[in-house]
């Protein structure tokens, strides 16, 4: 099933409320696996559900966290 455009529109914004975090604190959260409370109306960031965001990639690339 793919996800309809509100569904893609909600990714969207979930991923951009995470990057507008301290990006040291969604780094280390990734390293340790811990979920993360974006906000109240924006839910948590589950790594094993939602996945690495497209735009922390190459953060963690460069960081020599991810090959």
């Amino acid at each position: 099933m793919s996800p309809s455009a509100r569904d893609r529109l909600q990714r969207i914004r979930r991923e951009d409320a995470l990057e507008e975090m301290n990006r040291t604190f969604v780094i280390e959260a990734f390293i340790r696996r811990e979920r993360v409370c974006i906000s109240k109306r924006h839910g948590v960031w589950d790594w094993d559900q939602d996945g690495i965001p497209a735009w922390l990639l190459p953060v963690l690339r460069d960081s020599g966290l991810l090959p």
